[in-house]
């Protein structure tokens, strides 16, 4: 008798190290299980399929049909509401990661590759931060809203974490008012699936596919003028170099002659294609005016006044110059979002001394008119910016440096952002870069 009491004692003592519940009943619940390995598992799970639609760009190209980001979108949002607490940092730290595990890449070219993995654990803990915010109550409605509003928060000005662009290449339209919709339909198939009306919920899930907008092409009246964006190949490391200026710039040269051959209106290079200050260069000035008797020229290129440096758009139209400083920096890539003797500091110990770009204070985004045709213009982060679709502009010129990234999945995530606003405001991009693909959207 007393053998079998130790027997049950212990079997008891077993079934509470023991979960009640297997995963997949468990996601069918309203949460996971209080198992660290569960929460972990799941908060991974959720950040991979939210970041799906970067690599399936990325990797397939072409072939990346819109079931896919569907499907991983589905999966993520469905997850999403399900992690605990420790699992919704996990998730969070993992998308800080997968979506910007890049950004350190530039500190290559500075010597200080060693300071990439500070990066990472600063974007795991602070975006690991938010989500743990995000998921703190397991209320769906709290969580709806926390993750509706996140895309209006942005760490230290960087505003690339749009949580709606997970849709960009789904079958859905990739708007605020969409993911609401979605994710409230997902937490109705949820509760369905938890009270076990599983057939119910498969023919909610098909309602959901009907009642929200769809993803539908851009309807655009055809472009009058022929643009050529362009692509170059210039390595981070040999595009300031002096001994290289000469062969940057006939390169830039035989670009533009044969743009004029193909009968182009427009040709576009890429941000800082010309890697001087050109408004100090009087005899290439001339040139390009020469040139733009028979073609608009766009390119990028610095603009010097005095002591102060401008990452700035050229526009030469039939001999006349225009110049456009951008407004909008990269948070720690042009400039420090910190207080001001912090931010030196910074430069002089990380960057050789390097000085921050300088910006002319402008709420009004640059544009410019071609053939009577208005443009918007951009200059790398910018085109990712809402304040340059605030009057939903038809046409926008974006021009980007992407050498500092590569090889990542950084130009695939910006191309996808920039696709985010042309449809959210039915703006034609045009955009040129050096070392990632030159396209125009949509």
């Amino acid at each position: 008798m007393e053998s079998k009491n130790k027997k049950n004692n212990k079997d008891s003592k077993n079934s509470l190290h023991k979960p009640n519940t297997n995963i997949l009943e468990s996601l069918l619940s309203n949460t996971i299980p209080p198992n660290r390995f569960y929460g972990i598992l799941v908060g991974i799970l959720c950040a991979v399929f939210l970041s799906a639609f970067i690599y399936l760009e990325c990797f397939l190209d072409e072939k990346n049909f819109p079931l896919y980001s569907t499907i991983f979108a589905f999966l993520g949002f469905f997850l999403y509401f399900k992690l605990p607490r420790l699992g919704a940092f996990i998730c969070g730290g993992c998308i800080g990661i997968l979506w910007f595990y890049w950004v350190g890449f530039s500190f290559r070219f500075y010597g200080i590759t060693y300071l990439m993995p500070l990066v990472w654990v600063v974007f795991f803990v602070v975006y690991g931060a938010l989500f743990y915010v995000f998921c703190f109550f397991k209320n769906p409605v709290y969580r709806l809203s926390s993750l509706v509003l996140s895309s209006f928060i942005h760490p230290f000005g960087f505003n690339w974490f749009i949580i709606e662009s997970v849709l960009v290449k789904s079958y859905f339209f990739p708007s605020k008012f969409t993911l609401f919709l979605f994710l409230f339909g997902i937490v109705i198939f949820s509760t369905l699936l938890t009270q076990k009306l599983y057939k119910t919920s498969l023919v909610w899930l098909v309602l959901i596919c009907f009642i929200l907008p769809a993803n539908s092409q851009i309807q655009q009246v055809e472009q009058p003028l022929k643009i050529k964006t362009t692509r170059t190949e210039i390595p981070q490391d040999l595009r300031w170099q002096s001994e290289q200026l000469h062969t940057i710039i006939a390169q830039n040269h035989k670009i533009i002659l044969e743009a004029i051959q193909a009968n182009y209106d427009v040709i576009i290079l890429p941000e800082t294609a010309f890697p001087l200050s050109l408004n100090l260069q009087p005899q290439l000035i001339h040139t390009l005016k020469s040139l733009s008797q028979d073609i608009t020229i766009i390119t990028g290129a610095i603009h010097q006044e005095n002591n102060h440096f401008f990452n700035s758009a050229y526009v030469f139209t039939k001999g006349d110059m225009q110049i456009f400083d951008k407004h909008i920096l990269v948070p720690f890539g042009e400039t420090i979002p910190l207080p001001r003797f912090l931010a030196t500091w910074i430069n002089n110990f990380f960057f050789n001394g390097a000085e921050d770009f300088s910006i002319k204070d402008s709420t009004t985004p640059n544009f410019t008119w071609i053939n009577g045709q208005r443009f918007q213009i951009a200059i790398c982060y910018e085109a990712t910016r809402d304040e340059l679709y605030t009057n939903s502009p038809k046409n926008l010129i974006a021009i980007s440096n992407n050498a500092w990234f590569i090889p990542s999945i950084e130009p695939t995530l910006q191309k996808l952002l920039m696709l985010y606003f042309a449809k959210n405001h039915n703006t034609r991009i045009y955009h040129s870069s050096n070392a990632s693909p030159n396209f125009t959207l949509p």
